[in-house]
This record gives C-alpha cells, sequence and structure tokens, in this order.
C-alpha cells in the first residue's frame, strides 16, 4: 500500500502524541509501530572535541512543521555523501539535532470492489502507528556541521542541497565562530549567507 503524502501531517496544533513510560504502567494509546529509520544522529569526525572547530553552520527553519524520521534520513545521507566527496572525513561533523518522537497515525482504508462491507468508514477510525516525525520550531535548527574556514564555501553549498529536503521555509545561518576577531576578513560567509 502507498505512504500517504506528509502534506497530511506537516502541521501540528494539538498536542504531542508519543509513547510515555509512565511510573503508574498506566495503558497508553501509543501501542508498536515501526522504529525510526534515522539511527546515527552524528556523522563525520566525531573523536575531534567541539571547541576545536573553528566555524558551526546549520540550517534553520522558519515556521512549525513535522518533519518525518525519513526526511531527516536523507538530509543526513545527502549532507555526508556530498561532504565526503569533496573533503575528508576528518574535515567535519554533521549533527541531526531533532528527535522523531512523536508518532504517526493512520486509518487504513481499503479500496477494491465490495470493501465497504468489510470495512467500518469512520467508525472505531483512531488508526494505527505507521512512522514517527520530528515536532520542529520556528527558528530550531535542524542540522548543524562543524567545519574549518578553509571548507566554508563546500559545506554552505552542501547544507542549501540538503535543505531542499525539509519541504518548509529555511535558512542556512552561522551558528557558532571560534575567534571572530581573527577571522574578521572571513566574516564575508554571513553576508554570502544572505544572498
Amino acid at each position: 500500500m502507498a505512504r500517504r503524502p506528509w502534506h497530511c501531517y506537516k502541521t501540528h496544533k494539538r498536542p504531542a502524541y508519543q509513547k510515555k513510560r509512565s511510573r503508574s504502567h498506566r495503558k497508553e494509546y501509543v501501542r508498536g509501530g515501526p522504529d525510526s529509520v534515522l539511527r546515527m544522529y552524528d556523522t563525520g569526525n566525531r573523536k575531534r572535541p567541539l571547541d576545536e572547530w573553528e566555524l558551526s553552520l546549520g540550517v534553520i527553519v522558519l515556521k512549525n512543521v513535522q518533519l518525518s524520521h525519513r526526511t531527516l534520513e536523507a538530509i543526513r545521507t545527502s549532507l555526508n555523501r556530498n561532504l565526503q566527496k569533496k573533503l575528508t572525513r576528518e574535515a567535519y561533523l554533521i549533527r541531526i539535532r531533532p528527535h522523531p518522537w512523536q508518532m504517526i497515525r493512520e486509518n487504513k482504508m481499503m479500496a477494491f470492489a465490495g470493501a465497504d462491507r468489510l470495512q467500518s468508514g469512520m467508525r472505531n477510525s483512531f488508526g494505527r502507528v505507521m512512522g514517527r516525525a520530528a515536532r520542529v520550531y520556528a527558528g530550531q535548527t535542524i542540522v548543524e556541521v562543524f567545519c574549518n574556514f578553509v571548507n566554508k564555501g563546500i559545506v554552505i553549498k552542501s547544507l542549501k542541497t540538503a535543505a531542499y529536503k525539509i519541504g518548509a521555509k529555511n535558512r542556512v545561518v552561522v551558528l557558532k565562530m571560534k575567534n571572530p576577531e581573527e577571522h574578521a576578513t572571513k566574516v564575508g560567509v554571513m553576508i554570502a549567507l544572505e544572498n
């Protein structure tokens, strides 16, 4: 059966629907469902301490949106592939920030002759868990890449390519910069990002 289009789940207005483990062991509605496709949140040079990186670039979202676990994995793989081709694995660190805790339900409908006799339509239409999503709010960072000033151009291009997969308005920004006084001439990164 084909997957339901993501625009059905893109916005979030209601309270979060997550799997909970309470002390009272009260039964929750959330049961089962597939695990997240996204397994690795950090990719690249994980051994190097974060304070040693000169620059941190990231993608922020400009409005509230839900991102599926498949979207987050697609962002990570496309970024990693692009950066691995152009740089070595020791030259960057990718971090996916949001975690997909939100459960996505779907009330499956049959679509064949005589289906109306077998299914109950919208009666008992709570649905089953079909996937997971991350709730992201306006201004929140989705992905962060640590690198050195030498590689900033390559990283910015790769981030812009990966940002197309988000499906909502976003922007590539400079999150942190080591010793901005030293790199006063290199702050052209800021101007390049605005254009």
